[in-house]
């Protein structure tokens, strides 16, 4: 798989899980507008995922590099 297409993938699941976080919490307010504390959540459950696949994806090239 080319390294394009992994970060295409990668980049799509976050934004799709995102959108599912966000119709969840619509769901849960009946439709309503999101409160300060229900975007603060997404927001940082957002920040988070990417931190995440950064340092993963940080270690695995880590790893390649001094094949490990």
């Amino acid at each position: 798989m080319s390294e394009k297409r992994r970060i295409t993938i990668i980049i799509a699941s976050v934004f799709f899980g995102m959108f599912l976080s966000y119709l969840v919490y619509k769901l849960k307010r009946g439709g309503a507008e999101l409160s300060n504390s229900d975007i603060t959540t997404l927001a940082t459950n957002f920040v988070f995922s990417i931190a995440i696949i950064i340092g993963v994806g940080y270690i695995f090239i880590w790893k390649k590099k001094k094949d490990l």
